[in-house]
């Protein structure tokens, strides 16, 4: 490659600091390149096509092998064949995790093409070929399409993400983008990772447990005193020990009333001892405390 191609390469990604692997031009379009951070991506090996580049190696703090395909799919419906059948052939004889994308110059359905033919061939030989891979094909947000002609009269979904599905496991909040044109008649396609954080699982502490005896204990034994624990540490293992006190206060009350009451039927049922007397008393009371646990004002503790 010479200068004048590697400070093209630069002006795309803002320094130096890159890594590269291309394959020939093929007619009057340009061969594909891919280009990474070698301080993220530890290249191991790479394989170049007509078709395809695949790159070899680790990323950061993974341990995992990965194979970075990037492909540019050939017109001919023959040459897309073999290109399918050699790619899954390659996968079959390299273990590893796959990400596979580029302008695979293929669609999977009618409805992602839109003024052109649109070919049930090419799409189902397509489709096997992801079916027998296991790859998984991740919807795209932003755009329907990623091509277009010029005078914008047709349109196709020719570019997509094709992950391995233990990738997809793993990561589960990976999404593709399809992002606005610039100079190309392709759309850009980003790969990214949305963490969706809805924060710490609410802990309900309802008002009734406010008139509990040893409440106070229960808290000052569970808050804990140590410096070197952080406050969501601290609150956490006191919301163990409410949930825990709690517990063991309706379990016993619950063995309580499990106990038999004495009947005498010389005397008749209405009559109770002291005893019985005071276990019914307290069965009311855990009635109606039970009924007070279903009551909808209650504070909630984010841990």
């Amino acid at each position: 490659m010479t200068r004048l191609e590697l400070f093209r390469i630069k002006s795309m990604w803002g320094n130096y600091n890159f890594d590269y692997a291309c394959s020939l031009s093929r007619g009057r379009s340009g061969g594909p390149i891919s280009i990474w951070d070698p301080n993220s991506f530890s290249k191991q090996n790479i394989w170049c096509h007509d078709s395809y580049i695949i790159v070899q190696g680790k990323w950061l703090h993974y341990e995992e092998t990965y194979y970075m395909i990037n492909v540019y799919g050939p017109q001919d419906s023959e040459a897309k064949a073999m290109l399918w059948s050699s790619l899954h052939a390659f996968m079959q004889n390299h273990n590893g995790k796959y990400m596979l994308f580029g302008d695979l110059n293929v669609v999977r359905d009618e409805s992602e093409r839109y003024g052109s033919i649109f070919s049930r061939d090419e799409a189902d030989s397509f489709n096997t070929f992801i079916s027998n891979s296991n790859l998984v094909d991740l919807p795209s947000g932003g755009r329907l399409f990623t091509w277009m002609n010029r005078a914008g009269t047709k349109m196709s979904k020719l570019d997509r993400f094709l992950i391995s599905d233990s990738i997809s496991d793993s990561i589960p909040d990976a999404r593709i983008t399809v992002l606005d044109r610039l100079w190309s008649d392709h759309n850009p396609v980003m790969f990214h990772v949305i963490k969706v954080d809805y924060g710490p699982i609410p802990f309900k502490f309802f008002h009734s447990w406010l008139h509990r005896n040893g409440l106070d204990e229960v808290i000052k034994s569970g808050y804990s005193n140590d410096p070197n624990c952080s406050f969501h540490s601290k609150l956490k293992s006191l919301k163990q020990q409410v949930k825990t006190a709690f517990l063991n206060f309706f379990k016993a009350k619950f063995q309580e009333m499990e106990a038999p009451i004495s009947f005498n039927p010389l005397v008749g049922a209405s009559v109770l001892n002291d005893a019985d007397r005071g276990r019914t008393s307290r069965v009311d009371g855990l009635n109606h405390a039970s009924s007070l646990i279903h009551q909808q004002h209650c504070h909630a503790w984010s841990m």
